[in-house]
């Protein structure tokens, strides 16, 4: 076991002070935008610990998460542009997907911006917000105006937990990255979990209503 965790270390600092680093941070922020199967998230904390470790630029970290998400979200917005009825008929095949549907569209069309600065924060909601807004017609101008304010706050966040994580374990980045990522985890959940009372509460004051 310990020689196992002396492996994964030694991968972990060949992989943060690699050139390459920054490209595949920009790959994985892209393909999450369209399919959230990469999370980027990591990415961006081990990028975070980089920069705490003088082998990566930290704005520079930021700008290339950022430029990669906005990419990858304008072409799911496109994708949904371009296949608005089809969308449509694939949501309807579901009660639960229709209705998300017709919620992200209604939303989205009373108060798109913060629908789309605070839908990152949802897992996979992300790509329904952007799906939903191409194929709706929601405006261009506006979907990148917010999605650039939603990456910008996103990915911040999640760089400067990397860059405290790995400044606080200099002398350990595995427990640099375990603990940026468990705090990751918790602020997430935490505010999922505030995100599900506001709606409930909403919910009880519209049935009495």
């Amino acid at each position: 076991m310990t020689e196992l965790m002396e492996v994964v270390r030694h991968l972990l600092g060949i992989a943060m002070a690699s050139h390459w680093l920054l490209l595949i941070l920009f790959a994985a922020a892209a393909i999450d935008a369209v399919f959230p199967v990469v999370p980027s998230e990591g990415m961006v904390i081990t990028a975070g610990m980089a920069a705490a470790a003088g082998h990566q630029n930290l704005l520079l970290v930021i700008a290339v998460a950022m430029a990669g998400s906005v990419i990858g979200e304008s072409v799911c917005y496109f994708l949904g542009r371009g296949s608005g009825p089809a969308l449509h008929r694939w949501m309807k095949r579901q009660q639960r997907r229709q209705q998300v549907y017709e919620k992200v569209s209604a939303a989205l069309h009373s108060r798109g911006g913060l629908i789309l600065m605070t839908v990152r924060y949802i897992p996979g909601a992300r790509m329904v917000a952007t799906l939903t807004a191409g194929a709706t017609r929601y405006s261009f101008k506006k979907f990148i105006v917010f999605t650039f304010a939603g990456v910008t706050v996103a990915y911040t966040y999640v760089a400067l937990l990397g860059y405290l994580g790995g400044d606080a374990f200099a002398h350990d980045q595995l427990m640099g990255l375990v603990f940026s990522l468990s705090l990751a985890g918790v602020i997430g959940l935490v505010v999922e979990t505030c995100r599900r009372i506001v709606v409930r509460r909403r919910a009880v004051k519209i049935t009495g209503a």
